[in-house]
């Protein structure tokens, strides 16, 4: 068992980059043709939105201690205590991990890209995995 475990992907938006690329066009369209004040703010949000995108792109993925789960699911973080989870269940849709009192906490799907280290770093801290 490796101390700790951590498998973060980090993805940035296709869309955002489009969005960002038109908006320079129209950008460089509006400035070469002189436009109106109202074009101009139109325009501005649009841009500073994709850009943001890009800045916060969001990330998925785990990260196993000795003592805590912590999943990572886009923008937020959730942290769970080893000894309050039951089992890995996978299945044909994905993972979840069922607590002991049995509510199940899904897994990102980006993160059951590196499923036979999971496993592995799962099964070494003393949780069975199952197939449903």
């Amino acid at each position: 068992m490796s101390r700790d475990y951590t498998y973060r992907v980090r993805q940035r938006s296709a869309v955002a980059w489009a969005g960002l690329a038109s908006g320079l066009v129209m950008l460089a369209y509006a400035i070469e043709q002189t436009a109106p004040l109202w074009a101009w703010g139109l325009l501005a949000p649009c841009i500073f939105v994709c850009v943001l995108q890009i800045a916060l792109r969001p990330s998925y993925g785990l990260s196993l201690t000795a003592r805590a789960l912590c999943i990572f699911d886009g923008y937020r973080e959730h942290t769970l205590p080893l000894s309050g989870v039951d089992h890995l269940r996978l299945d044909e849709n994905g993972a979840c991990l069922v607590l002991r009192s049995g509510d199940e906490v899904p897994l990102p799907r980006h993160v059951l890209r590196n499923t036979l280290a999971l496993i592995r770093e799962i099964t070494e801290r003393g949780i069975p995995v199952r197939a449903a």
